[in-house]
């Protein structure tokens, strides 16, 4: 398992990615073995705390992120836009097929003890704001920080973590960097263990 595989609309997964997760369940969703492992004591340290943090989305096959991006383009057609229109609004914030993290394995959308859907003001939240600073210490990292979204591509999302591993999770946090500059900057070092 490549913890820091870039995966995004220019750097689609490999076709049969799929076909080589070992997934197990972490805060009730499935991920990557490695990823719930350390995410299942995120949750752990976050609950000895007094945080209760939920776990919204983790996996998802391909069938499954097809679904949602119909879904949405959908919704945003219902309010109004065109079909452009409503894929550019989309493609903001939801990956097409092959192109989302959660299909890694390795991204976790979380939220509050009761949220059943993602929170545009997580970050702000008790528990967002304890991941901002314990999440690194476990291997993940806040994947679309603010202010980064000319280098991501998405819009920022306080709530939606990504296993990169403990030493790259810690440095890139530290850093204020986001894991394509991790990547520009580091790779030589982190991708060629």
């Amino acid at each position: 398992m490549d913890a820091l595989i870039l995966v995004n609309k220019f750097e689609p997964l490999p076709a049969c990615y799929a076909d080589s997760l070992i997934l197990t369940e972490a805060g009730g969703k499935f991920m990557e073995k490695q990823a719930a492992e350390q995410l299942e004591r995120l949750l752990k340290a976050a609950q000895a705390d007094g945080i209760f943090i939920s776990v919204i989305s983790g996996y998802r096959s391909d069938d499954y992120q097809q679904m949602l991006w119909e879904k949405e383009i959908s919704l945003e057609m219902g309010r109004g836009l065109g079909y452009k229109d409503a894929v550019a609004k989309v493609g903001r914030t939801l990956a097409l097929p092959g192109c989302s993290e959660h299909s890694t394995g390795l991204a976790a959308d979380l939220g509050t003890k009761d949220a059943e859907d993602v929170q545009p003001d997580f970050g702000r939240t008790t528990a967002g704001k304890w991941l901002t600073v314990n999440a690194c210490h476990y291997g993940f990292i806040l994947r679309y920080p603010p202010m980064k979204e000319h280098l991501t591509g998405i819009s920022y999302e306080p709530w939606h973590y990504r296993y990169v591993g403990r030493e790259a999770a810690e440095l890139i946090t530290e850093s204020g960097i986001c894991l394509e500059e991790f990547l520009h900057f580091y790779s030589d070092k982190y991708t060629s263990c």
